[in-house]
């Protein structure tokens, strides 16, 4: 601040430059200058000064309003502040503002906003408004003609409203500080970032579904023209590779050309627009599987035919190779099949054992039980003396015996199952022809029997009974039968 003399001899070499002559005179008049120490005297005793920035050239002080009336129409509220004394002015446009009850005058702007802070602005955002209104902070930020810009929110009507502050510095003590309503740019900015981050994720999400396929269509349906993609896996997008008017026309010439011709005739109907629209009205999507050259090379491919749930006028056509998946489902049903097998085969004869007897038994109930059953016979079959030959010979001649008992049921029932369900014990089921010759096979065991006797071969005891839909309400009763039988023809064996 400068003392009246000095102010007084500046404001006298203000005139001189500016030739005003009258001014010139006033200020040099004596009495003039008696009153003009005595004002600056009662101001020096209020404590109050009078800064010469506050002198403003005419020019200068229109350029000024310009300024400001500009900067009204962009805030709602407005700042002067005198940065070195403190001193400000505020003017505000905006009621919900001015319900704040926020000083708009004062000697000491930095103590006054700070006073305010804690009850008009945001509580995450506090503290950085603390940092901003210090004088020294605001200072080194618009130093050099800097514009300085922050964004915080303050309480309008109790609630968080996003404004924006900037502050711009007008001469080396003036600055003007003006607030606005950010509110709506945020919530644009909040959507549009929300908007690119959910184009991202389906991009994301299109480009991780696409690696699957090799190559997929989109294909309008009332026009029938289309557009053929690829994934560019090294710059990971999914790139146009070509485009035709007629998909349908198109894929049935290429179809030709590529696909197998076992799977053609599957393929062209799968694909027909006809076709397509009328399964896509009860679901989603089509898929099927077939061979087609790729490279020279026959592989399984699937083709997807998508609807898009969000525009009836396209579909998607999506071919992905699942030749690995088809071989690897191939070797997990053979090693699969080679386990059941394992699992329903006896260890020592090869043929069926008593778990797989034990499923057929529950289908065989079940199909009774439901009336779906056809005509059948169950013989039940025992080698004689087993047990006397493990315990003379040893339970090798013992095995061979049970092997050779396997080989004349599998040369006299070529068509029918045979199970071995205990050491000398088996069940074979007769349908069919072999159903209908059943007492020729018997016999035909019969005579084998005789032979063997001769011989002192493996001797094979056996009855057989019929299924009676009229009593039999389950297979065991017709097993029952059967082993009854059976006994007896061992019996009239040992006779032999």
């Amino acid at each position: 601040m400068k003392n009246s003399e000095l102010f007084l001899e500046e404001l006298k070499a203000t005139a001189q430059n500016q030739e005003n002559q009258n001014a010139l005179n006033k200020l040099n008049n004596t009495e003039f200058q008696k009153s003009f120490n005595e004002v600056m005297g009662v101001l020096d005793e209020l404590g109050l000064h009078l800064n010469n920035s506050l002198i403003i050239p005419n020019q200068q002080k229109e350029i000024y309003c310009k300024i400001s009336s500009a900067l009204i129409r962009n805030f709602f509220t407005v700042y002067y502040v005198n940065i070195q004394t403190g001193l400000y002015v505020g003017y505000s446009s905006n009621d919900a503002y001015n319900t704040l009850k926020i000083e708009t005058k004062g000697n000491d702007f930095f103590k006054d906003v700070t006073k305010n802070i804690s009850n008009v602005i945001f509580e995450d955002d506090q503290e950085k408004l603390k940092l901003i209104f210090n004088k020294d902070y605001l200072i080194e930020k618009t130093n050099d003609g800097n514009i300085f810009r922050t964004d915080y929110r303050l309480l309008l009507d109790g609630t968080p409203t996003h404004v924006s502050l900037t502050a711009i510095r007008l001469t080396d003590e003036d600055v003007i500080i003006g607030v606005s309503n950010n509110e709506d740019t945020v919530k644009r900015e909040i959507k549009y970032q929300n908007t690119i981050k959910k184009n991202l994720t389906y991009t994301n999400i299109s480009l991780a579904l696409c690696r699957d396929y090799f190559t997929a269509y989109y294909v309008d349906m009332t026009t029938n023209e289309y557009e053929q993609y690829q994934i560019d896996s090294k710059n990971q997008k999914i790139v146009k590779i070509d485009s035709g008017k007629e998909f349908f026309e198109d894929s049935k010439i290429n179809a030709k050309k590529y696909i197998f011709k076992e799977d053609l005739d599957k393929f062209l109907y799968t694909i027909s627009k006809e076709n397509v629209v009328k399964e896509l009205l009860t679901r989603s999507s089509i898929n099927i599987s077939y061979r087609q050259l790729i490279n020279g090379v026959a592989k399984y491919v699937s083709l997807n035919i998508i609807d898009l749930a969000n525009d009836t006028n396209h579909i998607v056509f999506a071919v992905r190779d699942v030749n690995d998946q088809k071989r690897k489902e191939k070797e997990y049903n053979q090693k699969i099949e080679k386990e059941r097998l394992y699992a329903r085969t006896d260890g020592l004869t090869g043929i069926y054992n008593r778990n797989y007897f034990l499923e057929v038994q529950d289908d065989i109930n079940h199909k009774i039980k439901n009336g779906t059953v056809k005509e059948f016979s169950t013989v039940m079959c025992d080698i004689n003396d087993l047990k006397t030959i493990n315990d003379t010979y040893g339970h090798d001649v013992g095995d061979k015996f049970i092997i050779d008992a396997k080989n004349i049921l599998n040369e006299v029932f070529k068509d029918s199952l045979i199970f071995r369900v205990g050491g000398d014990e088996f069940i074979v089921f007769l349908s069919g022809n072999e159903y209908k010759n059943r007492e020729l096979l018997m016999e035909k065991i019969n005579a084998i029997n005789i032979n063997h006797k001769k011989e002192k071969k493996v001797i094979l005891a056996c009855g057989y009974s019929d299924f009676d839909s009229s009593t039999d309400t389950d297979l065991s009763s017709v097993l029952k039968r059967a082993d009854k039988l059976m006994y007896e023809n061992k019996k009239v064996l040992k006779m032999l």
